[in-house]
Order: structure tokens, then sequence, then C-alpha cells
């Protein structure tokens, strides 16, 4: 029997037993193969299926790997950590390194104003390169110092949002071993020390890969002072230098629960969408079972669809998307006019920041808000949201709309926006997996009564339930509305469904 016909019959005992021994699978694969042997074919294969193996007399037992609890944060821990996003804002001790940084780099004072005019120069020139969409380089000291002053402080409060979400979702375990790849001069690093260091539970190594010269200077100066800093709970490994993009899956650490792309795939301007999820599966190997791949991008129109496209990619050679795509349709989505992201509260500008800031145009040089477009893939099949269309339930499918407008109708959605509108009219992003021309629910300027603040607790990529919205179609934007209206009725899909009623209300 090959190998491949030993793997497959492993696979079907371990899902019919939670436990038996290797010389049920011998009786299996036929006479022939000493048990040790056995053993040693099927050992590469334990981890991915979560299995493991033990000595037992002259027989070996096969077992399940019992799931790891996930980490545990108290409620004084909670609560600092919620306090810190209500007033978000980069840590005293982290600014203080920076500044320090910048001193010793350029034997100034960060006050100073040539450094400062420097420092200025480099952040208008990568905001250009940014928008022009061509690559930022990083091979000089003032680009490195500028993306410190700028990007840097939103980027660190916007990961510590992200894996916040990981521990509220379960996903995060008691000791974590993570890898960014990517890394800059170690923004995420900095931003899983600052959160661990305030919920004062949970620990990590973390492992990071990185090409420029000058960004890992600022990484040794940084990362391991913050470390140190925050009590040791992290443990920082020697980084990587190399090219992400060059770099086998066989130069990185084994069994990570966590992989990090942060502000990255859109640099590798050189790769198409199916280079870079070759590069993200190829990089997924190194992932533990039941670990954890975060892929993050700026909110921009062509960033953010070129994620999403990215992210299908991913998702088409094996992986699982766990959110904020639900699927609930069962079907593969077209994330070609894909355009939505997360926005969180405004940061406090550094100090750093309102010294670039003062001046003629200093608003050019104040960056707070936080807006980004993320995925979360898996290398199992759990995925947030199990939620699906039942059977011959009455909701219309939004790739359907073309036939309902101008009528009322039910459907069922996930939320994958805030309020892209302003006070008055209020728009939100939604999908069902299934149409090609992007669908907003819009609650107009001119509805009162509950309904007009109907989605504002709702959770970005949750599942939402409309009864009787009215379908428009706008023709400037090739889009759809679901315009909610005083008898519309919105409810959470995981409430009593109500499916009974038609798709057509009216």
């Amino acid at each position: 029997m090959s190998e491949r016909d030993t793997v497959a019959a492993l696979k079907r005992l371990a899902g019919a037993k939670p436990e038996f021994r290797l010389s049920e699978l011998q009786k299996d694969t036929g006479k022939g193969q000493s048990r040790a042997s056995l053993a040693d074919i099927i050992r590469p294969h334990l981890d991915d299926l979560g299995l493991t193996l033990r000595p037992a007399g002259d027989d070996y037992v096969i077992s399940r790997r019992p799931e790891e609890e996930p980490l545990t944060v108290s409620d004084a821990g909670r609560e600092r950590q919620l306090a810190f996003f209500r007033n978000p804002e980069v840590p005293d001790y982290i600014q203080r390194q920076v500044e320090a940084y910048i001193e010793k780099k350029t034997s100034k004072s960060p006050d100073d104003p040539v450094v400062l005019d420097r420092m200025r120069n480099a952040i208008l020139v990568q905001k250009s390169q940014y928008w022009k969409e061509r690559q930022v380089s990083y091979r000089k000291a003032y680009p490195v110092l500028g993306y410190l002053a700028y990007h840097a402080p939103v980027y660190l409060v916007q990961f510590e949002h992200i894996f916040w979400q990981l521990i509220s979702q379960g996903l995060v375990k008691p000791h974590m071993r993570i890898l960014d790849a990517g890394t800059g001069p170690g923004v995420v690093p900095l931003a899983i020390i600052d959160l661990y260091g305030r919920i004062g539970s949970g620990s990590a190594e973390i492992y990071v890969i990185e090409r420029s010269e000058e960004h890992l200077e600022a990484y040794n100066a940084l990362v391991p002072a913050a470390a140190e800093a925050q009590g040791g709970t992290v443990r920082v490994e020697k980084p990587i230098r190399a090219d992400i993009g060059a770099l086998a899956s066989d130069d990185l650490p084994d069994r990570l629960d966590l992989v990090v792309f942060s502000n990255v795939l859109n640099e590798l301007r050189h790769m198409d969408i199916n280079q870079r999820a070759d590069l993200v599966v190829d990089l997924a190997d190194r992932l533990a079972p039941d670990g954890t791949i975060v892929v993050v991008e700026p909110a921009d129109l062509a960033n953010s669809t070129a994620m999403r496209q990215t992210v299908r990619a991913i998702a088409d050679r094996g992986l699982t998307i766990y959110s904020p795509c639900s699927f609930i349709r069962e079907t593969a989505c077209n994330p070609a006019r894909c355009w939505t992201f997360e926005q969180k509260g405004d940061i406090r500008p550094t100090r750093l920041m309102d010294r670039l800031a003062e001046g003629k145009d200093g608003y050019r040089f104040i960056n707070v808000d936080i807006k980004y477009s993320s995925a979360l893939l898996r290398k199992d099949t759990k995925v947030q949201h199990a939620y699906r269309v039942p059977p011959g339930a009455k909701f219309a499918r939004l790739s359907h709309l073309r036939q309902h407008i101008d009528r009322k109708i039910n459907v069922v959605a996930a939320l994958i926006s805030g309020n892209l509108g302003d006070n008055r009219t209020k728009v939100y992003k939604v999908c069902d997996g299934t149409p090609a021309n992007p669908i907003y629910a819009v609650i107009p300027g001119t509805l009162r009564g509950p309904n007009r603040d109907a989605l504002r607790e709702i959770a970005y990529g949750d599942i939402v339930k409309f009864y009787g919205v009215l379908v428009r179609f706008n023709r400037d934007h090739n889009a759809y509305n679901l315009v909610v209206l005083p008898g519309t009725r919105i409810e959470p899909a995981e409430c009593p469904a109500g499916e009974e009623g038609g798709t057509r209300t009216t």
C-alpha cells in the first residue's frame, strides 16, 4: 500500500474513533509491514491531522490531540484594553524609545529643525510613491524615521485591534508562536508586546522576516527593549534577514500559531495576485493545524480590492477564510469590486507627529485615522460564522436583485463595512457571497424611528436578516441599494428566522 493510501486509511480511522491502536491501521493496510515502519510513515502527517502517537507495549496508541484552551483574560485586563481603545494613543514608553532611536541615528535631538525637515521630506516622498503605486524604498535612514513618525503610530494601534479580535474570538492560545512577515521596524511585534503587557496574561515568542537593513536596525533598537520593558512575557527571536518572496518555508520555525502579513503584500508590486497567493500558501506550510494567518492592507480602493482578490485566490488553494467573509450561500464570491474595510476610533497624535505638524501645511503630517482591510485564514475549516441560508428559505439572492428593482423583498447578508455615508444618510456594504455588483443597505436621512440606528451595533462581518427592504438600482455606480423603510424588520441571523415569509412582501 502506498503512503498516500496509508494516510487515507489513517484519516478514516481517526474520523470514526477518538482513539485506536496502530495494529488496527496495520490490518487496514495489509500484512507485510511492521508496526515500527508504519509508525515512521504516519509520523510526518500526525500534526496536520491533529493526532498523537504514543507507545503501548508492542503497539502504539493513536488519539486525537486535545484542543488547547484559548487564552483567558481577567476582567481587569479586559477593561484596561477596552479603556485603551476608547482613548487610543501610542504608549509613552514606545514614544520615548522612538525618540531615543532618532537621536542615536542622527546624533541630534528629535526637535532639531533639520531633522524634522528631513523627516517631513521623507514622508512626502513616501506618500507620493504610495499614491502613484510605486514601491517605497527603505534603504536609507530618513525614510525609516519618517515611517516611524507618520505610519507606525496608526499601524501599531490598528494591529492591537486585530490581535484583540483574535483573543476575543478564541483564536489565541496561552502561549503563541508568531511570525511577522515583512516586519519593517517591528510595528506588529510592538503592538503584541504592548497588548500583552496591558492585559497581564499570555506569552509569546515572535519571529520576524525583513530584508531592509535600515528597518532591521530600527527593529533591533525598539522591539527587544519594549519586550524587556513589558516584563519579558514576549520572547523576541533573532530577525531573519530575507526577502519573503524568495524565502523557502524550510528556513522558518514550524508549528506557528499566527502568521502576519501586515501592509506587505501590496508592496510586492512585481507579483500578480496568484503569485502573492502562492507565497502565502507556501509559508502556511509552517502553520500549526489550528493556526491563523492575518492579512492586512490599506483601505484605499486599489489595495483593498487587490487584497480581497488575493484572499480569494488563497482560499482556492485550500485554506479557509475564517472572516470577514461567511459564504452563507456556500458559493465562491467574485471579489473584483469588493471594496470593504473596517474603521476604528482616531488615535491621539504622538509628540513627534505634533512637532512635524508645526508650520505651514502641518496637516499633511498628521495621520490619526484607522482604516484597514483585513482577512483571517485557517488551515482547518473553522469559520467565524457557521450560519448558512437554510434550503427553501425565502430570502432573495443578492445576485438576483435585478429581478426585484422597486420591490420590497427579504434578504440575508453579512455586514461588511461601517457607515460609509454620513450622519444623515447611512450606507453599509452587505454581501451574501453571490453578487458581482456592490450591494449597500441604505438608511435614508428622512427615516425616523428605531430603524434609524438598527445597524449601528452590528459588528463587522456579522450576518443580518432584512425583511421588507426596497430594492433600488444606482446607475451612477452600477450598484444596488437596499433601502430600509419604517416597516423593515432587521435582526441578527442567529435570531429566530421567520423564513416562512415569501421573498417578495408586496
